[in-house]
């Protein structure tokens, strides 16, 4: 049973806890992302590039980890 907590992680070179945390930052970024989307939706004169700069910075912290992608 352990194995479904530890095999992703370590297939990452992180620990369970390593990989919660970096985890949660990533979907803490995802939140904030999805609301400047959401004003600039409605306000198109804010915010104009904070969809590519949050995909960016996500995507180029998942390179940094060398994260295996799906």
């Amino acid at each position: 049973m352990i194995k479904y907590f530890t095999e992703h992680p370590k297939n990452n070179n992180m620990t369970y806890f390593q990989h919660f945390c970096f985890s949660c930052n990533l979907g803490f970024q995802f939140s904030i992302a999805s609301i400047y989307a959401y004003i600039h939706a409605v306000f198109p004169f804010t915010y104009e590039t904070s969809s590519h700069d949050y995909a960016a910075t996500i995507l180029n912290a998942i390179d940094e980890k060398k994260i295996h992608k799906v």
